[in-house]
């Protein structure tokens, strides 16, 4: 591996990220309500159901993006003949799987909506005319994550960004506008949102290979289709079998009690989803590094990472819970919230073990285990199938998502083992846990009240500061440190503001997950 790569410090490629999450939820939280206030829970439903079949028609990418990202992560700028191989491979191959990807979802969303699910007859003839521009969204995933991927591997996390963000924008305001001005059927919101995306995606494909200049597309090579394949062959059973454990709630609620109700459960799921920002940020920057480190020293920063993270965002999710409902209210209407309330509240507490899966996951397939994350997601299957079939069928969608609440934990705890992180961290994240469920409780007690809702979810976030004091004690001095230092200089009379340091900025959080100084070449 090479050490002559020049990188940005984690923290910067951290911030960048979370900044890259963060821009398309504020999109969201505007166009979202509008979007179903203008085509109905119904059509929003088969929407909801349309993403859900791209994201498990994804494993047709067989892990050749995450493959490439790590192939070439660990190969140095100058090696551009063997650079161009990879992406020349890669894209070709992409190209082919995303023509049969179109095929399979034309076919596949042909059947499932038209039907498997209860639709209302009046959107059959919509969905029917959408059914090409639906079959088109899937190539244009599969080649957006290719050229992302590129982007990645040169840890061009601002340019990656800007493109996705441009993207998530364009993607999420033209369905919007069509529904206002020109009509709510899916035969045109639908359409609309598969060109938009198209433009963004062709646009951030010439972009990554203008930095692979020596690409060539006569330099395909059978050889480096086995190397990929090696590696992407465990990731593609993981992205068949994950997206069915992480998409079949919705499955078996449109199922069991119709499309409308996917809307009830899948507008929270997608909120809590969100929420998840800061740690799924700190996996993409950390995927790249923690290929190239050896095993002890990428052990340590996946610890420290989830230690914080797990501390953090319990405060986080205990102060989601306290303010779920009035937040609701707000954003979708008091009847929204008396159907969707406690559904939002159970999602959010089984986000947190979800969340914190991050760490350990990442560990595996950086460190070259990709088949160990594939193995524990099947071990899962079969149960999760069970317990959610069961649940629904019982309590509709609370049961859904108490289902979902089961699995995150017993997924995080299975990473965990089989990652062979200190087992000490289960007892270190025990008081975080705490919190979390906690909360949870105590919501139901301080419902009628908004200003005991949102001194509760100020006080939670006081307790995660403290727990991060007592058990993060060096970096939270550190932080303390930092911002004191900061904020010193920028009061300080008759000095301008400076300019801020990269150094400076990851020190702000990430110590926690800054690889060790002697280590330059890093390689999800």
């Amino acid at each position: 591996m090479s050490t002559e790569k020049p990188k940005r410090q984690l923290s910067v490629n951290f911030a960048i990220n979370v900044a890259g999450a963060i821009a398309p939820i504020v999109i969201a939280l505007v166009t979202v309500p509008i979007l179903v206030r203008h085509i109905g829970d119904a059509r929003y439903g088969v929407m909801s159901i349309v993403w859900v079949l791209l994201g498990y028609l994804g494993f047709l990418d067989l892990g050749l993006s995450r493959a490439s990202t790590n192939a070439l992560s660990r190969l140095p700028f100058s090696a551009k003949q063997e650079r161009s191989e990879i992406v020349a491979t890669s894209f070709i191959l992409n190209m082919a799987l995303a023509s049969l990807g179109a095929i399979l979802l034309y076919f596949a969303g042909n059947f499932l909506l038209l039907t498997v699910f209860t639709v209302p007859p009046e959107l059959e003839a919509e969905i029917a005319t959408a059914l090409p521009f639906i079959a088109c969204l899937l190539p244009l995933a599969l080649i957006s994550g290719f050229s992302i991927g590129i982007l990645e591997s040169r840890e061009r996390f601002l340019l990656a960004n800007a493109l996705q963000i441009g993207g998530m924008i364009v993607g999420q305001i033209v369905p919007v506008l069509c529904a206002i001005f020109i009509s709510p059927d899916l035969s045109v919101i639908i359409p609309a949102a598969a060109l938009s995306r198209a433009a963004s995606v062709v646009l951030a494909t010439l972009i990554a290979l203008y930095t692979e200049q020596g690409f060539r597309f006569d330099r395909f090579r059978f050889a480096k289709v086995r190397s990929l394949m090696n590696y992407g062959g465990w990731i593609t059973l993981s992205s068949i079998i994950l997206p069915v454990l992480n998409t079949l709630d919705q499955i078996v609620i449109g199922k069991t009690l119709g499309v409308s109700a996917v809307t009830y459960y899948s507008v929270p799921m997608n909120l809590v989803m969100r929420s998840q920002v800061f740690t799924s940020s700190l996996a993409r920057t950390l995927f790249p590094r923690l290929s190239s480190l050896p095993r002890a020293e990428a052990i340590a920063i996946s610890e420290r990472a989830m230690m914080v993270s797990g501390i953090l965002y319990a405060g986080l999710c205990a102060s989601g819970i306290f303010l779920m409902r009035p937040f609701l209210d707000l954003w979708m209407g008091p009847p929204f919230t008396a159907i969707a309330g406690t559904v939002a509240v159970v999602l959010l507490m089984g986000s947190w073990p979800n969340a914190l899966t991050f760490a350990p996951y990442t560990l595996l397939q950086g460190q070259g285990r990709p088949d160990m994350t594939a193995k524990i997601h099947v071990a899962q299957m079969v149960p999760y199938v069970l317990l959610l079939l069961v649940l629904t069928y019982q309590f509709g969608i609370l049961g859904a998502a108490i289902a979902f609440l089961c699995r995150g934990y017993l997924d995080c705890s299975l990473l965990i083992l089989f990652s062979q992180m200190p087992r000490r961290i289960f007892r270190e994240l025990i008081p975080s846990a705490v919190l979390v469920v906690a909360a949870g409780v105590l919501q139901f007690f301080l419902a009628g009240s908004t200003v005991a809702l949102f001194g509760a979810a100020c006080v939670s976030m006081l307790i995660a500061i403290v727990l991060l004091r007592l058990q993060e004690r060096a970096i939270f001095d550190e932080t303390l440190s930092v911002a004191i230092s900061t904020w010193k200089r920028r009061t300080s009379r008759g000095e301008a503001a400076p300019v801020t340091n990269p150094s400076t900025v990851g020190r702000t959080f990430p110590p926690a997950v800054t690889a060790p100084q002697t280590v330059e070449n890093p390689g999800a």
